[in-house]
């Protein structure tokens, strides 16, 4: 058995220099003094929430009482922000609140108009401190098929729109119910959230960059100043990416430190066929974006699958574009790939391979699948490595805070999981066994042979024509409980390049080209597994699948009911 994947160190600062920490630091982020990577934001705060539409007396207690705790919650998490190091974060001030920060508005028809009319009135900040809009959500509108929800989604957009650049504010939904009952005194065992929920306003907060210009001449020209994501913390370079590469590519643009940084691409069909769901991260975590869009009705097959990968491909190269590097994009599909949603990217691989005119890349797809389970069986007492303390190099991984160890180079690492990388030496077809909600496992009880129909039967039949991949790998991570272990199966499907690359993707000789396939799925391998620690120590989750493609589930679940797809009429 191959030995498991060292988990990835993390980049943050502290003390004014940038450091690198192994992710089980970051849950003592204030008592080792850590700092973001990017250095401070500082934000001004507004917190709207919903007035009461009765004015008796009943109404007005509860009323000042919910305006009592609001206000408790926001004083608390600008103290918590300002304790984690992120900056400063103070409340807004306006004549429309009586309280500085704090302003309620009813959530009917009348809600976008009063947004807009306390956005045009404040005095927004001279200086570069971001600004934020906490909106907080009562309960029964917490469901995608109410209107008012709708309509205040479509309030904040408006309002986000007539905004200019410079101010770049943004609103952030926060569920009632976390502020009502929330704990507001960082000792208590029931704040465990707030570093989670602080970090994710921090990176929220895009930072203006400025182009350097002797003189503008020309009304209409290119942008001076753009908006970049700039998080907490990232995933660290390695000392083996720290090297500039020269070329004599007729581009000089390009940047030479981040050439053939890997682009990573996840997309997703919901089970309606409706949706279109992607995302999108680089390979150090460093930027990301997400995207959602309506499907036309199938017509043809032909055009069906055309529209979906130009519409992919199109939300990859708008974020590839804003830095001139060669990126070395990969595109998974999250769940099954037919036959001819992989021609139509034959086709466009076909395409890029002949272009002359973008930015050289690689571009390779890939069929991702994490429903495909493995029962490991267990090792032999004698050939099984202790799960309790690793000793290498001189240095001690502890598992517990009690025991007492003398070394000066010991430090703690998580391991409630451990992740294994597989390569598969020969390709076999895709396969697409049932899973565990196929076979109702997962409702606590197995559905009786009566309870199927012909169409179930179907998930339990082999394709016809499966895909046979250039290349597999997997990733297996077992969790040190009892508890199901969970797998992912990457499969390489095709790749190309475009002119003027120079990442060796196609050897002539058939040893070389293997060779090469094999080099590109192991840095994807493990790119998927450090991504997959990025996700879970930026959102607490526990999933095995990397950044973006967790994304695409993420999306697909919110998107999903019992019996379907959630009414989505009206979103676009």
């Amino acid at each position: 058995m191959p030995p498991p994947l060292s988990p990835p160190l993390i980049s943050v600062s502290k003390s004014e220099a940038i450091i690198h920490v192994v992710p089980a630091a970051l849950r003592f982020w204030e008592k080792l003094g850590l700092g973001p990577k990017g250095g401070q934001k500082n934000i001004t705060v507004f917190v709207i929430y919903e007035q009461s539409l009765n004015d008796n007396e009943t109404e007005q207690h509860a009323q000042s009482w919910r305006s009592e705790r609001i206000g408790s919650w926001l004083k608390h998490t600008c103290d918590s922000y300002k304790a984690r190091a992120l900056g400063e974060m103070c409340p807004g001030k306006s004549k429309l609140c009586q309280i500085d920060g704090l302003i309620s508005f009813r959530f009917d028809m009348s809600f976008k108009k009063n947004l807009t009319t306390f956005i045009s009135s404040l005095p927004f900040p001279s200086s570069e401190d971001a600004v934020v809009f906490f909106v907080i959500v009562p309960l029964p509108l917490m469901n995608l098929s109410s209107q008012m929800l709708r309509h205040v989604s479509s309030a904040v957009n408006k309002a986000m729109n007539s905004c200019s650049e410079v101010q770049q504010p943004f609103f952030q939904f926060v569920p009632e119910s976390n502020i009502l009952h929330a704990a507001l005194h960082s000792s208590s065992p029931y704040d465990n959230y707030s570093g989670l929920f602080l970090r994710s306003v921090y990176d929220r907060v895009l930072v203006p960059s400025e182009r350097a210009m002797s003189r503008k001449f020309f009304t209409y020209g290119q942008v001076e100043k753009q908006y970049f994501e700039v998080p907490a913390f990232t995933l660290a370079r390695p000392y083996t990416e720290n090297k500039i590469s020269y070329s004599g590519s007729t581009d000089p643009g390009l940047d030479v430190l981040d050439r053939h940084t890997l682009l990573h691409v996840g997309y997703g069909i919901s089970a309606c066929g409706r949706w279109i769901f992607a995302s999108c991260i680089d390979q150090r975590g460093e930027a990301h974006n997400t995207g959602v869009w309506s499907l036309q009705q199938r017509t043809t097959n032909i055009a069906y699958d055309l529209y979906i990968v130009n519409r992919v491909w199109d939300f990859a190269m708008h974020f590839a574009n804003r830095a001139r590097v060669e990126w070395r994009i990969v595109v998974a599909k999250l769940g099954k790939m037919s036959i001819a949603e992989l021609d139509a990217w034959n086709a466009h691989l076909y395409t890029i391979s002949q272009s002359t005119t973008q930015v050289p890349l690689h571009v390779s797809v890939l069929n991702v699948q994490s429903s495909t389970l493995w029962t490991p069986s267990p090792l032999p007492s004698s050939t099984h490595p202790p799960l309790t303390t690793v000793t290498a190099k001189g240095s001690s991984r502890s598992a517990s805070s009690s025991m007492n160890v003398s070394s000066k180079n010991s430090f703690f690492v998580d391991i409630t999981a451990t992740t294994y990388g597989f390569r598969r030496k020969d390709p076999f077809p895709v396969s697409s066994p049932p899973d565990l909600d196929d076979i109702g496992l997962s409702s606590g009880f197995v559905r009786p042979p009566s309870a199927l129909t012909t169409e179930d039967d179907d998930i339990f039949m082999v394709d016809e024509s499966p895909l046979l991949p250039l290349s597999s790998s997997t990733l297996l991570c077992i969790p040190n409980a009892p508890v199901q272990p969970r797998m992912l199966s990457i499969h390489l499907i095709n790749c190309a390049k475009s002119a003027g690359c120079t990442y060796p993707a196609n050897a002539s000789d058939a040893a070389e080209a293997s060779e090469s396939l094999h080099n590109l799925l192991r840095d994807v391998t493990h790119s998927y597994y450090s991504l997959s620690v990025l996700s879970s120590v930026r959102w607490n989750t526990t999933s095995s699948l990397p950044f973006h493609l967790g994304a695409v589930e993420t999306m697909q679940k919110a998107l999903s009911t019992r019996n379907g797809l959630a009414s989505m009429d009206g979103y676009s």
